[in-house]
């Protein structure tokens, strides 16, 4: 009961957004397409959180056998890209008020380096934590 209602919450923001940017500035409610698409991963991370972390499912799905170090990792992981997520969320619902050009260098480039950036430094970051 307590997730439908988050999710619906969520979804009631994003509609919100998109109906106020439709009401602020007529033909930019595409400026909302990346708000809503970082609020799903992110909806998903965040109620993992929960229960099992979304890291830690995909790990188990993969076939690997988790001790508990590994555990809390997944954990912490999944934290980590709730993070990212917001960071990127907030900053995705700034840029729709933004130039055109602030919006673009963001949703079409910053934010695709900043994700490659966490992806490629955590997967280096676990190869050394598993090597030694």
């Amino acid at each position: 009961m307590r997730r439908a209602l988050t999710i619906a919450l969520k979804l009631a923001f994003s509609l919100g957004v998109v109906w106020a940017v439709f009401l602020l500035k007529a033909n930019v409610w595409f400026r909302v397409y990346p708000v809503v698409m970082t609020l799903i991963p992110l909806s998903a991370f965040a109620l993992s959180l929960r229960g099992t972390p979304l890291v830690e499912r995909v790990a188990r799905k993969m076939g690997k056998e988790l001790d508990d170090s590994a555990v809390r990792y997944c954990r912490c992981v999944t934290k980590l890209w709730v993070g990212v997520l917001s960071l990127n969320l907030v900053v995705a619902t700034a840029t729709v008020f933004a130039p055109y050009d602030v919006w673009i260098a963001w949703n079409g480039c910053l934010s695709y380096c900043m994700t490659g950036a966490v992806l490629l430094g955590e997967w280096l970051y676990r190869k050394g934590r598993t090597r030694g």
